[in-house]
């Protein structure tokens, strides 16, 4: 099989992945597995394409360029669910640990007052 429907396969393989929902957290990692390993495959690839290229190569080459320029903004996109919900976790955290240390040190008149930020 040629490079360029490798390529082809591969790039459509990952917008796939990449517009579809973010799955559960039980099954994220994955995920991100076999994202990554898309990435690696098509970075392979793109690295052993060599011209010369036949016209059917070069047609095939602009669908996979227009695939491609949908690519970066799906994993920009992807990132920033990640980074948000990985912020909402570490929000959580701290104001779980925030509640729990709340009422950690005594008072002299037996009253506890809410210490939070």
């Amino acid at each position: 099989m040629n490079v360029i429907e490798n390529l082809d396969k591969v790039t459509t393989h990952l917008l796939t992945l990449l517009e579809g929902p973010l799955p559960a957290e039980d099954s994220r990692d994955a995920f991100l597995e076999e994202i990554d390993k898309a990435l690696q495959i098509r970075d392979a690839l793109l690295s052993s394409l060599a011209p010369p290229f036949s016209e059917a190569e070069m047609a095939l080459g602009k669908k996979v360029a227009l695939a491609s320029q949908q690519v970066t903004p799906n994993l920009e996109n992807f990132h920033k669910q990640l980074k948000q919900e990985w912020g909402q976790i570490q929000q959580s955290k701290k104001t779980a640990k925030v509640y729990g240390q709340a009422y950690s040190s005594p008072t002299a008149d037996g009253m506890y007052y809410d210490k939070r930020n």
